[in-house]
């Protein structure tokens, strides 16, 4: 099974309404700026450890963000 983002777009938003940028995101989070890009272009597939540190950072649940393949 893999953890895919459901809406790329809606993660784009929400990381600007919440004053990030992608790169700066990505550092809060403890990732590179390169992984997170390729998680939001669906390269790449985020370990649970790395979707967990997202939700956490947004305030949200598991599901609004995240679709499990």
């Amino acid at each position: 099974m893999r953890i895919g983002l459901k809406d790329t777009t809606k993660f784009r938003v929400m990381l600007i309404e919440k004053g990030y940028s992608q790169r700066g995101f990505s550092k809060e989070i403890g990732t590179s700026g390169a992984y997170l890009n390729q998680i939001i272009n669906c390269r790449k597939h985020p370990s649970p450890k790395v979707a967990r540190k997202i939700v956490e950072k947004l305030q949200l649940e598991f599901y609004d963000l995240f679709i499990i393949q």
